[in-house]
């Protein structure tokens, strides 16, 4: 096997995949999704209704002067003498609510047609005024009434396995949630695009019998390491089109409260996770291809590689699935011994780091682990792809690729 072939092979490989539009449509579908999801989001706030919700208050002027002057809650707001004459007002369409209040009982009337209205902020602008209406009664000044008000200061912090965090409460466990699930899914996405691309790569030429030329002037092992390598080339450069996508977006993109609620999200991903998880993933998306090319050297057509795509698909889902369920079983004996084993460990180990279940120490043994299956595979592998890669296979493609992977094993295999 010459060096000068090797790359020969997959540069041809690259080249040719680089050209197709099955390539680009694979790097090009996501991004096109979000940027349709960003502006029917854009299109959505740009054409809503900007005019505010005309409540009535019920004969009650000081809460309807103190909720004019408070402009937290986007209304207009009217003084009603009586809850019948609010009720034919909102009948007639005059009016969009009424609010009315009774033994310090308040309720709140929305048509539903109504422009929308933040409950929540109403509610809170009411306590402040009920507040106000109880410390004149008890004859409180507003420094006292201040000092009752003001909640004790507190916060949190989280400890993990790698030190003390300044991260804690509600909003870090959902942008780690968030983390997590979004990187089980974009590996996913990376393993079944190449899995499959590595696949028909090599089943194209078995089934047009190019592949017996092919050996006649190089060796299996050109074709085999050649077409990795080409297909390896290109899961990188999916990758840095979306280093570069992302670039872009964060420079020219103009704020808004979605953008910066992603960027809150990353702010906490330090250089370490990014590489750690980038090893893992690229480790793991070459187990798999390897994996395919062996079992897919026993494909005798195209209208096989489902079949023998099919079984290494489940096997990546289930690190898939289990990061899902990972937040809450953080302790499952089962997910954190299954977060180091190789083609699972890619998306179970990443999940674990963001959400700060396990350390950079416990992400190197995982990426060791796959980096020595990742040698023996290499190395073992060809033997079984060379046995299998010119012989043509009757029968279930799923049953022939697991009696073939038994001489990964075979001492006699090994030793050919």
């Amino acid at each position: 096997m010459t060096k000068h072939q090797l790359f020969l092979v997959a540069r041809q490989t690259y080249t040719n995949r680089l050209k197709t539009f099955g390539f680009w449509s694979i790097v090009l579908a996501p991004i096109l999704i979000l940027l349709v999801i960003g502006g029917i989001v854009f299109v959505m706030d740009a054409t809503k209704s900007t005019e505010k919700p005309t409540v009535a208050v019920v004969n009650n002027a000081s809460l309807t002067t103190y909720l004019k002057q408070n402009k937290a809650v986007g209304a207009r707001y009217k003084n009603m003498p009586s809850a019948t004459k609010a009720k034919q007002a909102l009948k007639r369409d005059k009016i969009d609510g009424y609010l009315t209040s009774a033994n310090e009982q308040y309720h709140l009337t929305m048509s539903t047609d109504a422009d929308s209205l933040s409950e929540d902020t109403l509610q809170s602008t009411i306590n402040q005024y009920y507040m106000l209406n109880q410390a004149t009664k008890l004859h409180l000044n507003a420094d006292q009434l201040q000092t009752l008000m003001d909640p004790p200061a507190f916060d949190s912090t989280v400890y993990n396995k790698n030190g003390k965090s300044s991260a804690g409460g509600a909003t870090s466990n959902t942008a780690n949630s968030m983390l997590a699930g979004g990187l089980g899914i974009f590996i996913f996405i990376f393993l079944t695009a190449y899995v499959g691309m590595i696949a028909q790569e090599i089943a194209n030429e078995k089934s047009s019998r190019i592949m017996e030329i092919l050996l006649a002037v190089t060796s299996p092992g050109v074709q085999f390491f050649g077409k990795l390598l080409g297909v390896a080339g290109l899961a990188i450069t999916h990758g840095l089109v979306y280093v570069l996508a992302g670039g872009i977006f964060a420079i020219f993109m103009p704020k808004n409260q979605y953008i910066d609620m992603v960027r809150d999200m990353l702010a906490g991903v330090d250089i370490n996770f990014a590489i750690m998880t980038g090893l893992l993933a690229i480790v793991g998306i070459f187990l798999y291809m390897i994996l395919t090319a062996i079992i897919s050297a026993m494909i005798n057509d195209l209208s096989q590689v489902q079949q023998a795509v099919s079984p290494i698909t489940y096997v990546a889902m289930i690190g898939y699935i289990l990061s899902f369920v990972l937040e809450g079983q953080p302790h499952n004996l089962l997910i954190n011994v299954l977060s180091y084993v190789p083609f699972i460990s890619q998306t179970l180990m990443p999940a674990r780091l963001g959400l700060q279940y396990a350390n950079m120490t416990d992400a190197l043994i995982a990426l060791l682990l796959e980096v020595v299956v990742l040698i023996f595979l290499a190395r073992y592998g060809l033997r079984v792809y060379k046995k299998n890669v010119l012989t043509y296979t009757d029968g279930n493609i799923t049953k022939a690729a697991l009696l073939s992977l038994k001489g990964l094993f075979s001492k006699k295999t090994i030793e050919d």
